[in-house]
């Protein structure tokens, strides 16, 4: 354990199996979510402890150590990307491997790289494109919006899944049209791959508790979309499903084996984005002359909005 001279806790600069921690847990991830389940559902909530190492992995490891960052970065998507594999590969019957044959591999050699890597001088990354941040900005506004009535959407679950078919049908009458549609998805698409070039590019030296939590919810969020889209794509035009509330509550994610990797990868969706969300409008504020404070409440708000709207929407769909 070493501290900076601004009184920072440096977790991994000398200790490898410490650097190595965030990976050994996403290593892990699968079976808690398969076998913990099995168990108990409080697994559910204890898969919850991946991500959150990799926060904190993020935070504590040293700029001189930026493949180290870089893992355990990844480990926070751990969720959204187990998902995402599995959507992938576990239906694809003319597949000779699946998903946990891609995952235990991909983990092991970033494991690898975590304890193998030596220090560095410290990293002073080129700042972000202005207008890329702008542009990244003007997409979540379209996102924003369709989030937003997508999160309403969900919260009328809570009533019924008649309710909330009902107020599916009516919100498909604005977003299935095919101009708004194409707008919608290709926002999607250019959020989450401007999410990762500004993630490639943004200064990672010495980052406060904002800094880490903008990146790490970015990452998540850009993982989760694209996951989340492909998803309801591929059933869509490929399956010829409807991808309603039927087809989310069809299998329990409380004891169907494959569906319980659903319920932390849509927390952490919901979660995230009003974490990321209201980072980036705490930057806006400050840059328009806000107190710092005031921003940063509207920022812990958005946060915390984030968190009861995400258990809400996880209460409806456990409970259906």
């Amino acid at each position: 354990m070493r501290f900076t001279s601004s009184g920072r806790v440096r977790l991994a600069d000398d200790v490898r199996i410490i650097r190595a921690a965030p990976a050994l847990f996403a290593l892990i991830y699968p079976a808690i979510v398969w076998c913990g389940t099995a168990v108990s559902p409080v697994f559910l909530v204890a898969a919850l402890v991946v991500p959150l190492a990799g926060v904190a992995g993020v935070h504590h490891t040293s700029t001189r150590y930026r493949r180290t960052r870089a893992v355990a970065l990844a480990v926070v998507t751990a969720p959204a990307l187990f998902s995402w594999l599995g959507g992938l590969l576990d239906f694809q019957t003319a597949l000779p491997f699946h998903a946990l044959a891609v995952w235990m591999p991909l983990w092991t050699a970033l494991l690898g790289v975590a304890i193998a890597e030596r220090a560095s001088q410290p990293a002073f990354l080129t700042a972000p494109s202005s207008r890329l941040a702008v542009l990244h900005g003007a997409s979540a506004v379209v996102v924003t919006l369709f989030v937003t009535a997508h999160l309403a959407n969900h919260l009328a679950g809570l009533q019924s899944g008649e309710a909330h078919l009902a107020v599916m049908r009516t919100l498909r009458l604005v977003y299935r049209q095919p101009f708004v549609e194409t707008l919608l998805l290709t926002a999607v698409a250019f959020q989450a791959l401007s999410g990762l070039r500004l993630l490639a590019v943004k200064p990672v030296c010495a980052p406060g508790w904002p800094d880490t939590l903008q990146r790490a919810s970015g990452a998540y969020l850009a993982v989760f979309l694209l996951s989340h889209l492909t998803a309801a794509l591929r059933a869509r035009h490929w399956r010829g499903i409807d991808t309603n509330w039927q087809w989310l509550t069809s299998d329990s994610m409380l004891t169907d084996p494959w569906s319980a990797r659903l319920a932390p990868y849509y927390f952490l969706g919901i979660v995230a984005f009003g974490i990321h969300g209201g980072l980036g409008l705490r930057q806006v504020l400050r840059g328009h002359g806000v107190a710092d404070g005031t921003a940063s409440r509207v920022a812990v708000g958005a946060g915390l909005g984030a968190l009861v709207v995400a258990t809400l929407v996880l209460t409806g769909l456990l409970r259906a």
